[in-house]
């Protein structure tokens, strides 16, 4: 048993020693983003594993100050007060930079918030002088003198900042880092009063300890910012890493590396050999160029950011790499896994917002290079800058559409064979802008996607579509039923049925008077989609499939589900048309055999009109019938080509 020479009690200070240092190691462990926030947060750990063991040391000394050099005893209790200082302003900095104050605020705000931590620890530096925060007699050893409580004044004012800090800025902070970070300022002020009310037992570190810990759990574990499967930091990393480098005006160029067709690769070798390659290529580009730092996006993509990377380096990076992954990444089982790969270039040079605007220009970069087919490296250019610029204003108008509601539906006619007549129509949704003007649904359908407000915009295009019913006489009309298409995301919607009836309910309309087209990407997760597709068929909705042959069609998939109608493709049928492919007449007679009726769009002329209905069509829409009207024409329409002769 150890026996100490003070009658303090230790056990807090020492329990923190091992678990600060295992904490510290693993910390170091794993590879760091360098952004403030980590280096603050790596400051704090270092300053409570020099204030605990200081502590420590430093009370021991005092019991047995008249054997050893007093400067020995000056220098260990002034460096327990500055670490003790430092501590708390280090996180006080490390709550700082999470709320981005350092930037918002300027180096007046730095330096000001920094007065208190400067001010007190040059009070101790003079201490051995000045007599300010304690003193060691020769004859009876360590006494606090008048100024020792501002160092506890420092640490109550940082903790009391934070506090203001997190509540000022609450709106910024999302609610898991606001948890922690009042948490962790709680339990120092714990700490501290503890420390008063016990003066024999040091607990400050052990408080202190908790808070830090409470920080990486919340905030800066390693892990979180890391891909699981590929071992290289992840998107979220990538996010926080390029949002700070904007914050701080920091120049910085991104290299991409994609997998070509990684869908289908992955589905060929599966997950598990897939994620194999992908973590070999991810350790390859970390060994290969170690001044940078990789991250992985998911889909297969890769991205190294550096700060000095210019389009002349980026020639030399480009062969290393293409010529690494023109060999097989070899799975652990023995399966060679050759890669494509696509290359795209951001140059520091191109002014950059913020982190969405990096992720979109990467978007749109492999989107070109995979467009273009290019072994090359394709590098931001102005065009493609313009382009997303027109995408962020697009965003902003679809934003404005969705919130005053300002959609509008287009109605484009179908023609049923058999009866010889325009017997329905499809609704489509258009978006008309005061700057852009007219906006092409293939630019503001795919942008409601991917920023999640296609939820919102098929609920307006739905409803809409029911007032359109409401407001006319269908059967005067000479109209059977609406299609109105449903997204993906809309099919994963489990409630999406309720949704649907209570708004063609406020409308007093029935259901059976609209189809739902379903698109093929949505019957990849068959599982769920059936289960919706059987739910709003009791409500009395039918289903069509649209645009088969568009993507990677499987037969097997769309005869499982209770599909009526299927809409052909209309580069399908140009293909035919054009004497390019007679892959028409067999997914014809297919879907005849399974008894489903066939719509065919892209009808352009009399000719093809008269042939698709020889082949057996029984719907047919294209522009030789009618463009895609607004509601008023299109009723006007209605009535002008009401008896008209379409096919003789």
């Amino acid at each position: 048993m150890w026996n100490w020479l003070s009658d303090y009690n230790y056990d807090f200070a020492l329990a923190t020693i091992p678990v600060q240092l295992i904490l510290m190691m693993v910390y170091l462990e794993r590879q760091q983003l360098p952004t403030r926030q980590s280096r603050s947060f790596w400051l704090v750990m270092i300053m409570n594993l020099v204030m605990t063991i200081t502590d420590i040391l430093s009370c021991e000394l005092n019991e047995v100050w008249e054997e050893y050099p007093l400067v020995i005893s000056y220098g260990l209790n002034m460096a327990y007060f500055i670490a003790f200082i430092v501590r708390g302003w280090s996180l006080f900095n490390y709550a700082s930079e999470v709320v981005d104050a350092p930037k918002k605020w300027g180096r007046r705000y730095i330096w000001g918030m920094a007065l208190p931590a400067i001010a007190v620890s040059l009070l101790t530096i003079v201490t051995p002088w000045a007599g300010t925060i304690f003193t060691m007699d020769p004859v009876s050893g360590y006494h606090n003198l008048g100024w020792y409580n501002a160092i506890y004044f420092s640490t109550w004012f940082y903790i009391i900042a934070s506090l203001v800090l997190l509540v000022y800025f609450r709106k910024d902070v999302s609610l898991r880092l606001q948890t922690g970070l009042f948490s962790c300022n709680l339990i120092l002020a714990v700490g501290l009063i503890m420390r008063h009310s016990f003066m024999n037992t040091l607990v400050t570190s052990f408080f202190s300890l908790l808070a830090i810990l409470i920080i990486y759990l919340t905030a800066q574990n390693p892990d979180s910012l890391r891909d699981r499967m590929v071992d290289v930091f992840n998107k979220a990393a990538f996010a926080e890493m390029v949002s700070e480098l904007i914050l701080y005006d920091k120049p910085f160029s991104c290299f991409g590396v994609g997998i070509r067709n990684y869908a289908s690769f992955k589905t060929f070798y599966g997950a598990s050999t897939m994620y194999k390659s992908l973590l070999d290529a991810g350790k390859w580009l970390n060994v290969k160029f170690s001044g940078f730092h990789v991250f992985y996006l998911g889909n297969g993509r890769f991205v190294m950011l550096n700060h000095t990377l210019d389009y002349i380096d980026v020639q030399g990076m480009a062969r290393k790499i293409s010529e690494r992954f023109r060999y097989p990444w070899e799975d652990s089982g023995g399966v060679q896994v050759p890669l494509g790969i696509n290359m795209v270039f951001i140059s520091k040079g191109i002014p950059k917002k913020n982190e969405r605007y990096v992720e979109v220009c990467l978007e749109e970069a492999f989107n070109e290079v995979r467009r273009r087919d290019m072994s090359t490296v394709y590098a931001v250019d102005e065009a493609l800058e313009a382009q997303i610029k027109r995408q962020e204003k697009i965003r902003a108008a679809l934003g404005r559409a969705l919130r005053d509601n300002s959609l509008e539906i287009h109605l484009q006619p179908l023609y049923c064979v058999r009866e010889n007549r325009i017997s329905a129509l499809e609704v489509l949704a258009r978006l008309q802008d005061g700057e852009l003007g007219y906006i092409p649904p293939q630019e503001f359908i795919p942008l409601a996607e991917n920023d999640g407000d296609i939820m919102e915009l098929g609920r307006q295009i739905f409803a809409k579509t029911c007032q359109f019913i409401s407001n006319h006489d269908l059967e005067a009309l000479g109209i059977d039923f609406l299609t109105v298409n449903i997204s993906p995301a809309q099919c994963l919607n489990y409630n999406l049925g309720d949704e649907l009836e209570r708004m063609a309910s406020r409308y007093h309309i029935s259901m059976n008077k609209i189809r739902l087209e379903v698109t093929e990407s949505a019957t990849g997760d068959m599982e769920s989609l059936l289960e919706q597709m059987e739910r709003l068929k009791n409500c009395g909705v039918s289903f069509l499939l649209d645009d088969f042959g568009a993507g990677t069609s499987n037969i097997t998939r769309v005869i499982q589900l209770p599909f009526a109608m299927v809409k052909i493709d209309m580069q399908l049928v140009w293909a035919y048309f054009r004497s390019n492919s007679n892959m028409l007449l067999h997914v014809i007679r297919m879907f005849q055999e399974e008894h489903m009726a066939i719509i065919i769009e892209g009808v352009e002329d009399k000719h093809m009109a008269q042939h698709l209905a020889q082949m057996g069509c029984e719907y047919e829409q294209g522009y030789y019938f009618s463009r895609p009207l607004p509601a008023e024409e299109l009723v006007a329409y209605l009535e002008e080509h009401r008896g008209y002769v379409w096919l003789e």
